[in-house]
């Protein structure tokens, strides 16, 4: 608790430091146009799908972790929740973007864009896995994660570029 609130107060820190150097974490330009509230209504429920998702992967690997590592193997389990926290801190930092994004801050889809990103990495590990294990349920939901992150990562590049006041 100690360490996350450490984190959390470090974290508000470098928040106003990038404030201060980035000009995409301020509010818009273009905030008053209609595009780009549209844009950035896009992104907070992109970003709100995200936040599901990594919130779903980290009970996923809670749940599968649980049936192996809670009495056989307690380094193991000690690892593996240790590995849902990082999808437990996307989804947080997901879900710490939208009232940004609604308040039409373009940083709020870039965060999203890079989150979506990462989570990509573990669900085509999972995609692959599935297929060479013949698992037709981990490759299915690989693969629907996969093609979500591919169709909302170009969606949130344009709604950054919309906000922005820039043509697409």
């Amino acid at each position: 608790m100690a360490v996350g609130l450490f984190a959390m107060t470090r974290m508000w820190a470098l928040k106003q430091q990038l404030r201060l150097i980035t000009p995409d974490a301020w509010r818009s330009p273009a905030a008053h146009l209609p595009g780009a509230r549209k844009a950035a209504t896009l992104a907070a429920y992109l970003n709100g799908v995200l936040a599901l998702l990594s919130l779903g992967a980290e009970g996923c690997l809670l749940y599968e972790g649980a049936g192996w590592g809670a009495y056989g193997n307690s380094f193991g389990f000690g690892a593996l929740v240790l590995g849902a926290f990082v999808p437990f801190g996307m989804g947080i930092a997901a879900a710490t973007t939208i009232p940004q994004l609604l308040r039409v801050i373009p940083a709020g889809a870039k965060v999203g864009r890079s989150l979506y990103s990462i989570i990509m990495v573990p669900a085509t590990t999972v995609l692959v896995e599935g297929i060479k294990g013949k698992s037709p349920l981990p490759a299915l939901i690989g693969a629907v994660v996969v093609a979500v992150c591919l169709g909302a990562m170009p969606l949130l590049g344009r709604a950054t570029k919309r906000m922005r006041g820039e043509s697409v």
